[in-house]
């Protein structure tokens, strides 16, 4: 049986653009020029036959039919990013950057790392002593730890309670980019920061 599928690059470009609902955002992410997520998109726009954004000065919003379209997407990419984990063990990914505030711990590694009962942090999280929140707002970091509840406006932020090891700290922030809010670096790492 034949399956109907549009270009499935595109409906890569459209997943990480639909998630930040930016362009520049979504070619990190991917490794590419936001003129080839554009490309991409405009070519998956064309297969489908309908917009899936309206294009904006500087931002993207999603049509109906990008709305309707993106959770399927998303669901059907997670979907086979956990049937390849299951078999594909040494597929690479891209570690999350995570920035850890001085305050909660002046080596993120080697606290990872045992967070994670290991002599190193895990690969798929890379940490930098920070608390410029201007480094994840210039795409420096992906995620960023710190005391304080925020604000955090357009951003995903929770507060966590946190596993032993930060010191006098029992409660952090976690800032990160809506759109990896849901990827499995982002998850796992979450895992590690948080008390059982």
């Amino acid at each position: 049986m034949s399956h109907r599928l549009p270009p499935l690059n595109g409906l890569r470009a459209f997943e990480a653009a639909g998630r930040h609902l930016s362009f520049k955002a979504a070619a990190t992410e991917l490794s590419v020029t936001p003129g080839a997520v554009s490309q991409q998109v405009k070519h998956l726009e064309q297969a489908l036959g309908v917009p899936l954004f309206q294009r904006l000065h500087r931002s993207l919003i999603l049509t109906a039919q990008g709305e309707a379209l993106l959770p399927e997407v998303a669901d059907a990419f997670e979907r086979l990013s956990k049937a390849s984990d299951t078999v594909a063990k040494a597929l690479k990914t891209k570690p999350l950057r995570l920035g850890i505030s001085p305050t909660l711990s002046d080596e993120p590694d080697r606290l990872l790392a045992r967070l994670a009962g290991s002599k190193r942090p895990p690969d798929y999280v890379r940490t930098v002593a920070t608390d410029d929140l201007a480094d994840l707002l210039a795409g420096r970091l992906d995620a960023l730890l710190r005391p304080g509840p925020g604000p955090y406006p357009g951003l995903h932020a929770e507060v966590l309670t946190l596993a032993p090891g930060f010191g006098v700290h029992e409660k952090a922030s976690l800032v990160v980019w809506p759109g990896l809010a849901r990827c499995r670096e982002f998850i796992l790492t979450r895992s590690l920061l948080v008390k059982d």
